[in-house]
């Protein structure tokens, strides 16, 4: 206790580091030269995920990407060939919509009851066609 004392008062390099810190860092140094590993390259090991995760935080596209796609499109917007892929795309979109709005029990309860309001209107109106 004393000692922590003494440190902190001189501020010796380690600075933020308790003696606690300091003497697990020295221990986990010993186990880690035992097991042959070489500092250096654990660094470099280190530093190349943390490039891989900033990569992979990156935008995949750019606003001049989706600037340049949006002039593209509208300029082959009737091409069959894109109304088609727009199209199934769109299809897709819903459908994955659908299926996460269907999870949600409040949701499926309302959609329940259209379904249930609309074949009730339905059957009204054939009822009062048939009838005249």
């Amino acid at each position: 206790m004393a000692y922590d004392n003494i440190m902190n008062a001189i501020n010796k390099p380690g600075e933020g580091l308790t003696t606690k810190q300091q003497a697990d860092n020295y221990d986990i140094f010993g186990k880690m030269m035992k097991e042959g590993v070489y500092i250096p390259d654990l660094l470099k090991k280190i530093d190349n995920l943390e490039s891989e995760v900033k990569d992979l935080k990156k935008p995949k596209e750019s606003p001049m990407d989706a600037q340049l796609f949006s002039v593209m499109e509208q300029a082959v917007r009737d091409d069959p060939e894109v109304v088609t892929a727009k199209r199934r795309l769109q299809d897709e979109k819903t459908r994955i919509i659908s299926e996460l709005c269907m999870a949600d029990s409040n949701y499926r309860a309302l959609f329940d009851s259209y379904r249930t309001a609309v074949n009730a209107a339905y059957v009204n109106k054939r009822e009062i066609k048939n009838t005249d």
